[in-house]
C-alpha cells in the first residue's frame, strides 16, 4: 500500500526541492557528530595501528578554498621509532602541498563530498577499492573500516568503486614538523 502511494506521489509532478546552504550545514554538522561518537573511539587499538602502518589506504586533506576544493595527500613515513603523518609534496606543487582537483565532481561522490566540508574547515578523507582485486587492496579495506570507521559514502576513480571516511583527525600517530 505504501508503495502505490509512493508511486502516485512519484507521478504527481512534484519536483524535489535542492536543500539549501543552511540544511547542507546542518546536515554536515550532524554527520561530523554521528562519525565522532561512532567511528572514533578515545583509544585507537593498537593492533589497528599496526594494521594501518602494514596497510595504509588512501588518505587525502580536503578544504573549499574561496569556490574550489583543493587537496593534499597524507601518507605514513618512518621517522626513527614510531611512524607519522606527512604530507606528499610534488616537484612542481606548493611548498604546502595543497593543490586545486577540478575534476573531483567527475568522480561522482555518492554523497557529494561537499557536504562535509560545509564547516569552511579542512578534512580528512580515507578511501579504498570496493572490491579488492588483490591481498593488498583487502588490507587497505580493512584498515580503513577498523582505523578510520564504517565507510560513509562511495566514489569511482579510474573506473573502480572505492568507499570513503570521512574524519577531521588522522588516527595514530602524531603528524610531522
Amino acid at each position: 500500500m505504501a508503495f502505490a502511494s509512493a508511486g502516485c506521489f512519484l507521478h504527481s509532478g512534484v519536483k524535489p526541492v535542492a536543500p539549501t546552504q543552511q540544511q547542507m550545514e546542518a546536515y554536515s554538522e550532524q554527520q561530523t557528530a554521528l562519525r565522532n561518537e561512532a567511528s572514533h573511539p578515545t583509544e585507537t587499538p593498537e593492533e589497528h595501528c599496526d594494521q594501518l602502518t602494514a596497510a595504509t589506504p588512501g588518505v587525502e586533506e580536503i578544504r573549499i578554498n574561496g569556490s574550489a576544493i583543493e587537496s593534499r595527500r597524507w601518507t605514513l613515513v618512518s621517522d626513527g621509532s614510531s611512524p607519522r603523518w606527512a604530507f606528499v609534496r610534488t616537484n612542481a606543487g606548493p611548498s604546502d602541498g595543497w593543490a586545486p582537483k577540478p575534476g573531483l565532481d567527475k568522480l561522482n561522490f555518492q554523497p557529494p563530498i561537499e557536504t562535509f566540508l560545509a564547516g569552511g574547515s579542512s578534512e580528512f578523507i580515507a578511501y579504498a577499492p570496493i572490491d579488492s582485486q588483490t591481498v593488498d587492496d583487502g588490507q587497505k579495506s580493512a584498515a580503513a573500516r577498523e582505523v578510520f570507521g564504517a565507510p560513509q559514502g562511495q566514489f569511482n576513480w579510474r573506473g573502480r568503486a572505492y568507499s570513503y571516511t570521512v574524519t577531521q583527525q588522522l588516527p595514530c600517530f602524531s603528524r610531522m614538523q
